[in-house]
């Protein structure tokens, strides 16, 4: 593959003069009838791909690029205001980017996008900010209402010490999303932190663009972290005698870990008590069957994937049984816990995925492994979907109606990170896998945890217009001592 890239000098003398900087006057980058990596620079760029399989990078940077692609598959990564013309097959493009100064965090970095598209609307949340101890500055939202073809952004009001207006913590993490479509509302669910305080807040929103100030879902008053890896979901199903209650999920830290589920019956104004059961729970994935019945899905330490279901409607929890046991390789340096993803597919029953190395010799490399149940209880034997490819995070997407399946993971390389999709028509075959992101990045690109290097705990996919929109962070190099990693939306 050729790589193709602005000669330097040129560089240097278009941005000296950004008058001129134009992409209809400085040279073109122009690819060959082979397969090229087009890497774009500072400033408007003019790119013609021509043929071949071409990855081309424009994204970050403070011009206006204009992009024309020719035969073959080609992966365009950009900003929203650039021109990507017809015939460029995978596009992403940039929806966010951290704007904060604030000391504390690692700028500009965002991390952890859920997303999720009701009709025409498409709402994400994410972390804006990432701190190297934890959570981020704030948590910004990008919403776009025709079906992915523009975004408007903004940050969730009054939640932290950075959001217009502030609010009472200093940093916050683990955003979620959930649409209630019997009061019409969206709902974003945040874990807020501040000293000697953890809160799980819900921003309302009838619209995807405006939001309310938080609501406390519940407080905890320690110098402990007292929650953590919460998610959220509401039950739409016309035929369910809980439609309209929605659900918030989570670890409740103590002494020993427990599960714990609180409800809402008014369209997340006002949350009950939390039911609890006691066994280690990490990363609990809240989804609904038809028929009303909850299915809580999990990894619960050397136990395994573990699923809880409720037949009440939250008010009680039935007893764990084991989904599979959890084999997987540590991906460290680069941040990626073996968390499992939950959907509910056409017919009703459940869908997990998760990242395991039990097919391979000596647990040499991840594969995405799946498994279903048509009652939350009885699981099928785990078979997995990817190969030849160290898998991590994958995340699972349904078409509405046609039940179509896409699942979104990055991918460990020796030197550095890409992401990947794939997709199935009826949940057995699977398509070989699409190149998401132009360039691999290296692990230095991404922001610092403890746990690794970071650009998510999970990714947001959906379906829009017959084609799957994955949300994720990906991460361009570094400028002038600081990071550039942002939130993209990728039409599969």
């Amino acid at each position: 593959m050729r790589i193709v890239r602005g000669r330097v000098a040129i560089v240097l003398f278009l941005v000296a003069l950004p008058a001129v900087a134009t992409a209809a006057t400085r040279p073109a980058l122009v690819g060959t009838p082979r397969a090229d990596i087009l890497l774009g620079r500072e400033g408007s760029d003019r790119v013609d791909a021509r043929g071949g399989n071409d990855r081309i990078a424009v994204e970050y940077d403070d011009g206006r690029d204009d992009v024309t692609c020719g035969a073959g598959l080609d992966v365009v990564t950009a900003d929203l205001r650039d021109l990507v013309r017809t015939g460029c097959e995978v596009v992403g493009r940039r929806i966010h980017r951290d704007r904060f100064t604030n000391a504390d965090s690692q700028h500009e970095s965002e991390v952890e996008p859920d997303s999720l598209t009701v009709g025409a609307t498409t709402v994400a949340l994410f972390q804006v900010g990432r701190n190297r101890t934890g959570g981020a500055a704030s948590i910004g939202f990008s919403t776009s209402k025709d079906d992915g073809r523009t975004w408007r952004e903004g940050i969730l009001p009054g939640l932290t010490a950075v959001s217009k207006p502030p609010g009472p913590s200093v940093r916050a993490s683990d955003p979620v999303l959930a649409y209630d479509a019997a009061h019409g509302v969206w709902l974003a669910n945040t874990l807020a932190l501040a000293p000697g305080v953890t809160r799980l807040t819900i921003h309302r929103s009838t619209n995807g663009l405006t939001w309310s100030g938080p609501i406390d879902a519940n407080v905890a008053q320690s110098q402990d972290l007292v929650y953590d890896k919460n998610w959220l979901a509401c039950d739409n199903g016309a035929a369910s005698p809980f439609r309209g209650r929605c659900y918030l999920a989570y670890t409740l830290i103590d002494r020993a870990d427990e599960l714990a589920v609180q409800r809402s019956d008014d369209g997340g104004r006002t949350w009950s008590t939390a039911v609890t059961q006691q066994l280690p729970v990490t990363g609990v994935i809240p989804v609904i069957q038809p028929d009303g019945k909850l299915v809580l899905t999990f990894w619960s330490g050397r136990t395994g994937m573990v699923s809880v279901t409720s037949t009440d409607g939250g008010v009680t929890l039935d007893e764990p049984v084991r989904i599979s046991v959890l084999t997987p390789r540590d991906a460290r340096p680069f941040r990626a816990p073996p968390l499992i993803a939950a959907e509910i597919e056409r017919g009703g029953s459940v869908l997990t995925a998760w990242q395991d190395c039990r097919f391979r010799t000596g647990c040499a490399a991840n594969d995405v492994v799946v498994s279903r149940s048509a009652d939350g209880t009885t699981w099928s034997t785990p078979v997995r979907v990817t190969s030849g490819r160290n898998v991590v995070l994958p995340t699972i997407g349904v078409e509405p109606g046609t039940g179509r399946l896409a699942i979104a993971y990055y991918v460990i390389q020796r030197n550095g990170i890409d992401a990947e999709l794939i997709t199935s028509a009826d949940g057995t075959r699977w398509s070989a896998p699409q190149r998401l992101n132009a360039r691999r990045m290296p692990l230095e690109w991404m922001p610092e945890t403890s746990l690794g290097r970071m650009l998510a705990d999970y990714i947001g996919v959906s379906w829009v217009r017959g084609r799957p929109l994955v949300v994720l962070a990906l991460a361009s190099p570094p400028r002038g001592g600081e990071l550039r990693q942002a939130i993209y939306a990728v039409r599969g």
